[in-house]
């Protein structure tokens, strides 16, 4: 039976997809530490073609380890942390799973938004301590949102924020507008733009949806959060690299913006760039620890997709996938 190797805290997520593969495919599901080292030295023992991996960065050796044909499955859409050129250069395929996780990437930004609005991560460690503060709010009803990255997750968090709080929503890309055109009925956007700097301008809330490109690195800067206005907002649920997050950190303590609630980080788990400029000591933040995609819903889809993509490329070849990502 081939064993496909899956890291130990993606497996977790999937246990009940990647337990019931076990009993109906021909393959064997096991967990493995994710350390790279550990990851490549499975590999070679059990002489597997194929991994799924989660965010955990991978240079060098697994890459040596898989044979030529070999897959690199990631459990989610990012594939930043995959050294994608390095695959290709190997004869290795990285795939990504697109599509089963926007709803619960678009519903966190969603309460990330509804919490900042209202305070509640504050209003909550505040009543616990004793304390009645109540602190006046805003309603999201009628507020400019500008949504960076119009595509799946950013169309989905579209239609709850139009249709759900009535908002005006701007979705910002590098596309021409004829080709969003046809989506404005179903996703109720107001405005597409790919004027960047005109769409933050004026929004009440900016959210970062777009990938993690070396383009998009560090996008929101300092330059970025001056031309916000300082009653935003900021929401990143896309990836930690594309925010400067000593940046960020002067625009919140100086209030050039109200407030940002982040589920992604540079480094992960969060680490300050610098002790003098630590994100968690500010008071206008929200943090979570990249949960925008971890329900049980969205794990049991990813897992059953990230499996498919290595079956469909075992079994099939590579042409048959939709999701390779990684250059020919």
């Amino acid at each position: 039976m081939s064993v496909i190797l899956v890291a130990e805290n993606i497996f977790a997520k999937g246990q009940s997809t990647f337990e019931a593969l076990n009993q109906e495919s021909s393959y064997s599901f096991v967990p493995v530490k994710q350390d790279e080292h550990t990851v490549s030295d499975a590999i070679r023992k059990h002489q597997s073609k194929a991994f799924i991996a989660g965010t955990h960065p991978y240079t060098s050796s697994l890459y040596q380890a898989l044979p030529h044909g070999g897959i690199i499955s990631r459990f989610g859409v990012g594939h930043d942390s995959i050294d994608k050129e390095l695959a290709s250069q190997r004869g290795l395929y990285v795939t990504n799973t697109p599509g089963v996780l926007d709803n619960a990437v678009a519903e966190h930004a969603c309460w990330m938004m509804g919490n900042l609005a209202r305070h509640i991560h504050l209003a909550h460690h505040n009543t616990v301590a004793g304390s009645w503060n109540a602190a006046t709010g805003i309603e999201l009803q009628g507020r400019k949102a500008t949504i960076l990255g119009f595509g799946r997750i950013g169309q989905s968090l579209c239609r709850k924020l139009s249709f759900g709080f009535d908002m005006h929503v701007t979705g910002v890309g590098t596309r021409p507008a004829s080709e969003y055109a046809h989506l404005q009925e179903t996703t109720g956007y107001r405005h597409y733009t790919t004027d960047r700097d005109a769409a933050i301008s004026d929004a009440d809330f900016v959210i970062l949806l777009m990938a993690s490109t070396p383009a998009t690195r560090h996008l929101a800067d300092a330059s970025f959060f001056e031309k916000m206005p300082n009653h935003a907002c900021l929401i990143n649920s896309a990836r930690g690299a594309v925010v400067n997050e000593l940046d960020l950190y002067e625009a919140l303590h100086s209030g050039h913006i109200a407030a940002a609630g982040l589920d992604v980080f540079e480094d992960e788990p969060y680490r300050a760039q610098d002790p003098n400029k630590d994100l968690r000591t500010l008071p206008n933040i929200l943090l979570t620890p990249h949960i925008g995609a971890n329900t049980s819903e969205s794990n049991s889809a990813m897992a059953a997709a990230a499996a498919q993509n290595v079956f469909t490329i075992l079994e099939q070849g590579a042409p048959a996938c939709r999701n390779i990502v990684n250059p020919k």
